[in-house]
């Protein structure tokens, strides 16, 4: 018998203002990544956008409004403290507002980049973060 990978899902957002992208750095890990995290017990029918949603009020507090749209990129991480790993589901959105993140403790830094500075960050290294980064970009509408 073969044996059958298993992923925790985590959703992410890739939040875009003035063409720039937001990233946070995890607090125990020191690598950066997409603000959002995963589903948790009680909401696995929940509508993924709802989860997405109450993730960021978490992570960047209930003033950070972000319009989410339907586009989405996949990649998996293979999570460094534990070595499990993560099928990551990031979906294109838009601040909506002038506000900053007010960053929970899951986080100790965020920065807001365009695709070069991105793909200079300090990423999980057994990830395809960059790949998804890249991808992400290409679902900006052409200004």
């Amino acid at each position: 018998m073969r044996a059958i990978q298993t992923f925790e899902v985590s959703l992410k957002a890739f939040i875009v203002r003035d063409g720039k992208a937001l990233f946070v750095r995890e607090s125990d890990t020191g690598y950066w990544e997409l603000p959002g995290g995963r589903i948790d017990v009680g909401e696995e029918w929940a509508a993924h956008t709802v989860v997405l949603a109450r993730e960021i009020r978490e992570e960047l507090g209930a003033h950070f409004q972000v319009a989410l749209h339907s586009e989405v990129v996949t990649w998996t991480r293979q999570r460094p403290t534990d070595n499990r790993f993560l099928f990551l589901v990031a979906r294109f959105g838009e601040a909506a507002g002038a506000d900053e993140p007010a960053l929970s403790s899951e986080h100790d830094a965020y920065a807001w980049h365009n695709l070069d500075a991105a793909r200079a960050l300090h990423f999980p290294e057994r990830s395809g973060y960059v790949g998804g980064i890249e991808a992400l970009w290409r679902l900006l509408p052409k200004r």
